[in-house]
């Protein structure tokens, strides 16, 4: 009887194990806050130099230009100095690429802010998974 405990008892760890690797593909993200809509999708999600692109919309989906980006990188773990990056408007159409380098393997928060040509502001965080 204790071996067959111990054998679901593996079997659920396993399990939880292969849950929490599928939840590390994901590489792209959409969150709107009331008046912008960002969404992030990073190039890699490798340790290593990547490039994130960002891309504003408004409420009615249509491109957001002409605005100023930061973006913050955290290690979910405390510790960690974060990474920071800047942006501008760089191409047409609402779509920003913003150099970004993963300093480390792990979980991550990205805040991007936007600070809008209107003087208004967005800001949304992003939960990635990088590889070691």
């Amino acid at each position: 009887m204790k071996g067959k405990r111990i054998v679901w008892g593996l079997a659920w760890a396993l399990a939880l194990l292969l849950l929490a690797a599928g939840c590390g593909e994901r590489q792209s993200q959409q969150e709107s806050s009331g008046e912008v809509t960002i969404t992030l999708e990073a190039q890699s999600l490798a340790v290593g130099p990547t490039t994130l692109v960002i891309t504003l919309t408004d409420k009615n989906g249509d491109p957001v230009d002409d605005a100023v980006l930061s973006v913050r990188g955290d290690m979910a773990h405390a510790g960690m100095m974060p990474v920071l990056a800047d942006g501008k408007g760089d191409g047409a159409g609402g779509v920003y690429t913003v150099p970004f380098d993963w300093t480390m393997g792990g979980d991550w928060i990205v805040t991007v802010e936007a600070a809008l040509a209107d003087g208004s502001n967005a800001k949304q965080e992003f939960d990635l998974t990088v590889e070691g």
